[in-house]
């Protein structure tokens, strides 16, 4: 059925109806070919364990249409699948044709097995149940109504049509069937009816609450890739703006300073003047890191890099007098990932950053590498006070900091997940109070060195 406008122009909408679609679609292709089976095994089991003469040759010509047309809808599914689609009227329409054709199926496999009175027409419940899943409300309105048609011409068709020649209707009730095998009968075809529709309908929703938390995460993702691009921008902007008056008040107290210099004045006056320009050069560096933390580096292209040149790039720009409390752990393993090298190492050391911020001056911050089948992990650990679960969760959240005021912007880890995140990579974070915080990057290796590689320092998917 047509549908209105804004849903199909709708990109989100559309992304979203379309996902659906392929679940539903791909599921109702598996059903229609379990329902083919079932009937070949229902033909069998009446004809050679019950002993009941049938006329198998209609019933075999309607499976053969169901599994031919089957085969059509695999085809056109793979077809629409792959397209850019702006509208999905055809693909919902296609659907709706496909289960008003299986109504028609029913009704003709029915009516030559004895009509109303065979207890599988229970299955009609199994079409109405799926088509509400599947189908958009009008469709699955028309369904019914066409259901409740079909069931009407069964009642009506108690008589032979002339036109089907000797393939006429037998009803069941006065073909001699004793009632314990009748009774049989709709108790299995309720429990098969029930199991069907339970299991295929819960196999849906799984499917569709799989998808839809997918998307929520995508949209999660795109949410911070431009938050982060907008506090790139704000930075910048900061930075440029801020930089000459700061360069100005800068010069002048430089030159206040040389002046009192040659005077006699009070310690204390001197030490002031030293404190204004100190606190000066504090304003600029956290704008320098400001702009730093938040910016994309969008020009650095990926290229293959090995982990041995990761560690260096890391270790070798954190700041001297911190260098020698990174204690690297193990060897390092000899794999290959794609991403940009600079970018990256800016992320892991701001990692390594907020470690050495939280562990006490004695102590160290501990970095080993490993790897898993797919990914390269580094996992930084330091042996700070912990952070407690409702801090825990904050963290990530763009200027959100344990730190004291002034001692940080707050966009270290936000700014690792999504350099890592983008690599289709993951960063974990795991806190114990009074132990210290765990993260642990994983990205993902170079497909080259997956097949050809098994380094040392392996450790199974986690």
């Amino acid at each position: 059925m047509p549908q209105s406008s804004h849903f199909d122009n709708g990109p989100h909408l559309l992304e979203g109806r379309k996902a659906r679609l392929t679940i539903n679609t791909a599921w109702l292709i598996k059903l229609r070919w379990v329902a083919a089976f079932g009937q070949w095994i229902t033909i069998a089991f009446v004809m050679f364990l019950l002993g009941f003469q049938i006329r198998w040759q209609p019933l075999a010509t309607i499976i053969f249409l169901t599994a031919s047309s089957n085969l059509v809808l695999s085809y056109l599914f793979e077809s629409l699948r792959s397209r850019e689609l702006k509208s999905l009227t055809a693909w919902e329409t296609l659907l709706f044709g496909v289960m008003l054709m299986d109504i028609g199926f029913l009704t003709a496999m029915l009516y030559f097995t004895g009509g109303i009175s065979n207890p599988f027409a229970v299955f009609y419940l199994v079409n109405l149940a799926l088509a509400a899943i599947v189908l958009t409300p009008p469709n699955t309105g028309i369904l019914a109504i066409v259901t409740v048609g079909c069931i009407g011409l069964l009642l009506l068709a108690g008589y032979p049509l002339r036109f089907l020649g000797e393939w006429q209707i037998e009803n069941l009730v006065t073909s001699g069937i004793p009632v314990h095998i009748l009774l049989a009968g709709s108790s299995m075809a309720l429990v098969t009816c029930a199991m069907v529709v339970v299991y295929f309908t819960t196999k849906l929703n799984v499917e569709l609450q799989r998808k839809e938390a997918s998307l929520r995460l995508n949209e999660i993702k795109q949410a911070r890739s431009e938050k982060l691009e907008a506090l790139g921008t704000l930075a910048a902007g900061a930075a440029h703006e801020l930089s000459t008056p700061l360069a100005t008040i800068a010069v002048v107290a430089k030159e206040v300073q040389r002046e009192l210099e040659q005077g006699d004045l009070p310690a204390e006056i001197k030490e002031d003047i030293s404190l204004i320009r100190s606190e000066l050069d504090r304003c600029r560096t956290i704008l320098d890191q400001m702009s730093t933390d938040a910016g994309q580096a969008t020009g650095e292209p990926i290229v293959l890099l090995s982990a041995q040149t990761l560690v260096d790039e890391v270790v070798q720009r954190i700041e001297v007098q911190h260098r020698h409390r990174v204690k690297i752990e193990g060897d390092i393993p000899a794999v290959e990932i794609h991403a940009p090298l600079h970018l990256l190492a800016q992320a892991i050391r701001g990692l390594i950053k907020n470690g050495l911020d939280a562990t006490p001056i004695s102590e160290s911050v501990d970095l080993l590498l490993g790897t898993t089948s797919h990914h390269l992990v580094l996992t930084v650990r330091d042996h700070g006070t912990g952070m407690p679960p409702h801090v825990l969760a904050r963290i990530g959240e763009p200027f959100f900091t344990t730190k004291e005021p002034g001692s940080g912007t707050g966009l270290g880890v936000f700014l690792a997940k999504n350099v890592v995140e983008k690599l289709n990579g993951e960063v974990r974070i795991q806190s114990t109070a009074d132990i210290g915080t765990t993260v642990e990057v994983l990205i993902p290796r170079a497909a080259s060195k997956n097949k050809t590689n098994s380094p040392k320092n392996s450790r199974s998917d986690t």
